[in-house]
């Protein structure tokens, strides 16, 4: 049975314990706090709080090195971290491994898309209208034999906006929609075709009915039979132009009512809508493909403050084209830049001019083209941008179609596109030195649990498989962020650099470490007022940031969590 002392120190232990979850749980959850760290330095944060997978059969006599005397110990957290589990986070980003188990952090991310229907986007097409009066004779014809026809045919000009000159083309959907008003006191039809526009060999032929029930006008509103799905339209008119097809018309009248005059008149006004082409063959022209700038996030380098240094020996930017546009496409970059807000641009130079833009011709029709180009420390300045840690990358390109002129050789699909992707690989070989991160935190700590513990100690025991020397501070701080009181003791090296080949900048041996972090009662009570925890870490490589050092994805970092708390004697 247990005693009332022993019940009350377990619920301390257990208030103690719920409070330290809830931090870490916040810490867990917050978006930010994986994501926006340099991957160099964000390791200091699992010290004291981890977010990879905690072991059930925690023993805690593996956690100490000394005896512990203890009124109360209880474990926290047993934690292996590598390189992987400490940014997979980061959605921007990829660890890529290679053979020999050396890490590229690798970033990916679209510059550029232009698709066709934004290339080619047809507008709707207004067609003249035909105005239809029967002259004298067809007036004699249809009082003598009760049924008149009267043909009339028209050129239209198709306009696929400023600059393209199409031969032919093939819809898959489309419609004319069609408004009939007519004086004629007669039933009769209209029958619209289009000798040029053919489907499975047969040339697009429509009929629409009209009615005289007594009234005039005879109105009609028809779009629902004329349809221009799946029709190839030849637009030459015979070989002789572009743009443009012929479009007949058969107008009948017939039936009773009173005798026409040549006053009277049938308007038809037709609008040609909801043209979305499968393929366009013919000249483009030279349309001007200039993009907006647009931007990649390098969360990599999102939470550095400014101070500090930091070094990669040997990133790369990579620019991939992909083109299935079937027109010769000149571009050249026009910005390219990395950037932190308020900050003057880093420009970039060695893009080469113009870019390696590859299109396919009619033999390859439904092929995309790929090509690329890479900027390194070879033909570029990207190592000291990289090193300038910019937080964003922007891009700006400018391009068009048919740079040598006319030609009547393109062509463009429904499923054809340009498209610009960026590569960015940073080979995690390098140094840093003096590299500071904060973040904050928010927190709380009981005045129950204060006033009944004597002094409460968190001991942190690490193995440190990777190439890094780290300092840390965490400061309570009220809700005005006035500092409280500190948790560990000045200039003290938290995680000390696992040994090094230094001509290789290969771990050669992990190093360990314990930490005691001691808060005394009079320290829990002066922390009461507690509202957040400010995390602040220095980081450098080995060797006071003076030895590249590479990260392998073999690197390990071992952390075991735990508490001791002596309560306060009850009377």
């Amino acid at each position: 049975m247990l005693t009332k002392n022993k019940r009350h120190h377990d619920l301390i232990i257990f208030r103690i314990l719920a409070s330290m979850k809830l931090a870490i749980t916040k810490i867990i959850n917050s978006t930010k706090f994986i994501g926006r760290f340099s991957i160099l330095l964000v390791i200091v944060f699992f010290v004291f709080y981890l977010q990879s997978c905690v072991k059930d059969n925690f023993e805690l006599d593996k956690l100490v090195k000394t005896e512990w005397d203890a009124n109360l110990a209880v474990p926290l957290v047993y934690s292996s971290l590598t390189i992987g589990d400490i940014i997979k986070s980061d959605p921007n980003s990829l660890v890529v491994v290679g053979s020999d188990n050396f890490c590229t952090l690798k970033y990916k991310g679209n510059l550029f898309s232009l698709p066709a229907s934004r290339l080619m986007n047809i507008p709707n097409q207004p067609l003249p209208t035909i105005v239809a009066s029967l002259t004298p004779a067809q007036i004699n014809t249809l009082s003598s034999q009760g049924s008149v026809t009267a043909s009339f045919s028209q050129l239209q000009t198709f306009s696929f906006g400023t600059g393209p000159k199409i031969d032919s083309a093939v819809f898959k959907s489309g419609s004319i929609h069609l408004n009939l008003n007519s004086d004629f006191r007669k039933s009769g039809s209209v029958k619209i075709s289009i000798p040029a526009a053919r489907k499975n060999g047969v040339a697009f032929s429509k009929t629409i009915p009209f009615v005289y029930s007594g009234t005039i006008p005879v109105i009609v509103n028809d779009s629902s039979t004329l349809d221009f799905s799946g029709y190839t339209f030849d637009m030459t008119n015979g070989g002789t132009t572009f743009n443009q097809f012929l479009v007949n018309y058969s107008i009948t009248l017939s039936g009773g009512g009173a005798s026409p005059t040549t006053l009277d008149q049938i308007d038809i006004s037709q609008t040609m809508s909801g043209m979305k082409f499968s393929r366009l063959y013919g000249d483009l022209g030279q349309l001007p493909l200039v993009t907006d700038a647009d931007t990649i996030d390098i969360s990599i380098f999102k939470s550095a403050l400014g101070t500090g240094s930091f070094t990669l020996i040997d990133p790369k930017i990579t620019f991939k084209f992909s083109n299935s546009i079937g027109a010769p496409i000149a571009a050249s970059v026009t910005a390219l830049e990395g950037y932190n807000p308020g900050l003057p641009p880093y420009i970039i130079n060695g893009s080469p001019n113009p870019l390696p833009i590859f299109s396919p011709n009619f033999n390859q029709i439904g092929q995309t083209l790929t090509s690329s180009f890479s900027l390194d420390k070879t033909n570029s300045n990207v190592v000291p941008f990289i090193n300038d840690l910019p937080k964003y990358l922007l891009f700006k390109m400018n391009a068009q179609t048919n740079p040598a002129g006319a030609t009547h050789h393109n062509f463009v699909t429904d499923s054809s596109q340009l498209k610009v992707d960026l590569e960015l690989d940073l080979p995690l070989y390098g140094t840093a030195k003096d590299f500071v991160l904060v973040d904050t935190i928010p927190f709380t700590v009981g005045e129950q649990v204060a006033s009944d513990v004597d002094w409460a100690m968190i001991r942190a025991y690490t193995l440190n498989g990777f190439p890094l020397d780290i300092g840390m501070q965490v400061y309570f701080v009220d809700s005005s962020y006035i500092k409280l009181d500190s948790l560990v003791i000045p200039n003290q090296l938290i995680l000390k650099s696992a040994h090094l080949n230094t001509s290789t900048g290969l771990v050669t041996s992990p190093t360990e470490n314990i930490y005691d972090g001691k808060m005394t009662n009079n320290r829990l009570m002066k922390i009461i007022p507690t509202k957040y925890i400010i995390i602040k870490s220095v980081a450098e490589t080995a060797n006071n940031g003076n030895t590249n050092v590479k990260i392998y994805a073999n690197y390990k970092l071992d952390v075991r969590l735990g508490i001791q708390v002596k309560f306060k004697k009850k009377i």
